[in-house]
């Protein structure tokens, strides 16, 4: 059902003159309705106001994608606050485990998921699926000759002295030079 509504919606004006997703206005997820009247909108392309005809099918559009994002969120119903059984936290873990290793931090996922900030931290640890890329170092006599596998280290050559360095820092820390 929500893909026939989808379907019907960006098949609603063939022409692509209006967008469905950008140019019917400035919606209020909260309320399900438009903020503004279509008498308001201004077309994209002219600058000036839509004409009659276009207002008419704007109108249109208008219901289309409010049925539209009443059928998606039916079937994409969030996850229940309280993990009732194994098959739900399974799925809680899935969700969770796929958008620490994308990146996203505890507050953006309790954005998106139905389940709180104190579960998802006492349950969970960000540093389990966060990882930082290794560092590659490419020496310049390599890249000269076609050879640009890079190094996970610093090359020998490169590498600083440990005992030199201690001393250098114990020397700055007590003023000694």
């Amino acid at each position: 059902m929500e893909q026939f509504i989808y379907q019907k919606l960006v098949e609603s004006e063939p022409l692509g003159f209006i967008d469905p997703f950008e140019d019917l206005g400035t919606f209020d997820s909260a309320l399900m309705k438009f903020v503004e009247p279509v008498e308001w909108l201004v077309n994209r392309y002219s600058g000036e106001p839509y004409n009659p005809y276009w207002q008419e099918k704007i109108k249109e559009m208008r219901e289309l994608y409010i049925e539209y994002l009443e059928s998606s969120q039916t079937h994409n119903e969030p996850l229940d606050y309280r993990l009732r059984n194994d098959e739900a936290k399974k799925h809680a873990d899935e969700i969770v485990t796929t958008y620490l290793k994308l990146g996203f931090r505890f507050k953006e996922i309790e954005g998106k998921i139905k389940l709180p900030i104190k579960r998802l931290r006492r349950n969970w640890r960000r540093s389990d699926y966060v990882e930082t890329a290794k560092p590659r170092f490419y020496l310049k006599e390599n890249l000269r000759n076609g050879n640009s596998y890079p190094k996970h280290n610093l090359p020998s050559s490169l590498a600083l002295n440990k005992e030199i360095d201690k001393q250098w820092i114990i020397n700055k820390l007590f003023g000694q030079s």
